[in-house]
């Protein structure tokens, strides 16, 4: 019967095992997240349609930036994904439901931005405003659904076909360790594909998103920076164009998925791993008994997690942008990226905690006391907040004509890492 699974049927038994496995009902999630938006969009709209607007832009995006993370995770990192490696099923019918996935997701995360646009229609012109969001919205919607996975499976193909200029090429922009040639020769694993696999994706998402402040005055009713349509239909074309191109290579599907089920362990086979950098050895100093369990971690993450450097890197710019420019209503802008930012933390914090980083059975047999190796932990994470997104975001705070918002959000993101960070093992 495997041998002869087609789209339809495998998608069908993705869709029943989904909602067995589901707990909350699955429009929970958009009328909670579009609530909260139009909560949030209504106290903004005290202050006009502006002020409403960027309050709408702000949420929307930080929503599709988490729905353009997930989107690895509806592909490849999977649960399931090394059994459906082995299943002989053909790359086609395994691409397809992964692209319903993730167009499923990513209607869920349009359906809360629409819902979170309703207050707008108690403003004057209320219903062509609410028109220009929606469209916005289907366009990132197109994006999270279409043009993220094309792209996404395209640089999973990248690697497990060994692309090796085209490669270093990307792991180079994406900030990921190089390795020599005698060293990639003598073990056949691609350095940091990992880098890759998240690079590709990054890249697609920062010039979605470098498109929106074209069209953000449109919204409520400036003239824009460029002609909308062509803009957003420029996003919706992409995203049909990079689905329809990685379904016609979707033969390699089920290697791509066995390639990637495998790069835990090869990338820790290899132990090419750095030591620690100078601020990491500061932050070592002054943890005590703690700062053995820190040093693996931090080398660990560096190795295995290399775009939480490299998005780490894009906040930092983006805070900083905000400080230098000193936008007329930065609120917006610096809860979206600050609150980005704690969510990605939330999602190292869980990290930090399991394998390949850390091995709790092993790590129970070493003289480390409970309280050291959470130390260690909150220690890293405490480390990667301050340097990447609290830092900036103080700078950019404080160049605002009213910073208590902006320090608000920093002190809140900031307890929200401190509690993260001391969970126990």
């Amino acid at each position: 019967m495997l041998r002869a699974m087609n789209s339809r049927a495998l998608i069908r038994w993705s869709e029943l095992h989904a909602r067995r496995a589901r707990s909350i009902p699955v429009l929970i999630g958009p009328l909670v997240g579009g609530g909260a938006l139009a909560a949030w969009v209504g106290w903004r709209s005290g202050a006009g349609v502006m002020a409403a607007s960027h309050g709408w832009l702000a949420g929307a995006m930080l929503a599709y930036a988490v729905a353009f993370m997930r989107v690895p995770f509806q592909i490849y990192w999977r649960a399931d994904a090394a059994l459906l490696a082995q299943l002989p099923i053909d790359g086609r019918p395994l691409f397809d439901a992964a692209l319903a996935r993730c167009l499923r997701a990513a209607l869920a995360t349009t359906a809360a931005a629409v819902i979170g646009s309703a207050p707008l229609l108690a403003l004057p012109g209320g219903a062509e405003l609410v028109a220009r969001h929606a469209a916005l919205a289907v366009a990132l919607g197109a994006a999270a659904g279409l043009l993220l996975p094309g792209v996404t499976v395209g640089a999973a193909a990248l690697v497990v076909r060994g692309g090796a200029q085209l490669m270093r090429t990307a792991m180079a922009l994406g900030g990921a360790p190089a390795r020599d040639g005698a060293a990639a020769a003598t073990s056949g694993v691609p350095a940091s594909a990992s880098a890759t696999l998240g690079a590709l994706p990054g890249f697609a998402a920062t010039f979605v998103f470098g498109a929106v402040p074209l069209v953000a005055p449109w919204l409520y009713g400036e003239p824009p920076r460029a002609p909308p349509l062509v803009v957003l239909g420029a996003i919706a074309a992409a995203s049909a164009v990079a689905a329809l191109a990685a379904r016609a290579g979707a033969g390699i599907m089920g290697r791509i998925l066995r390639d990637v089920s495998a790069l835990d362990r090869q990338r820790l086979a290899t132990l090419e791993i750095r030591p620690p950098t100078p601020i990491e050895h500061g932050i070592a100093r002054l943890i005590g008994s703690a700062r053995l369990a820190y040093e693996k971690d931090a080398r660990l993450m560096r190795r295995r997690f290399p775009m939480a450097f490299a998005l780490g890197g894009l906040v930092f710019v983006v805070l900083a942008l905000v400080g230098l420019v000193r936008p007329s209503d930065p609120l917006p802008w610096l809860a979206a990226v600050v609150g980005g930012a704690a969510s990605y933390g939330l999602v190292l914090s869980g990290r930090l905690r399991r394998p390949p980083i850390e091995l709790a059975r092993l790590s129970a047999t070493l003289p480390l006391a409970p309280r050291a190796w959470q130390r260690a932990k909150l220690a890293w994470l405490l480390g990667w907040w301050g340097v990447f997104v609290a830092a900036p975001a103080l700078f950019a705070a404080l160049r605002q004509p009213d910073p208590v918002s902006g320090l608000a959000l920093i002190a809140g993101g900031t307890l929200l890492m401190i509690v993260a960070g001391a969970l126990p093992r």
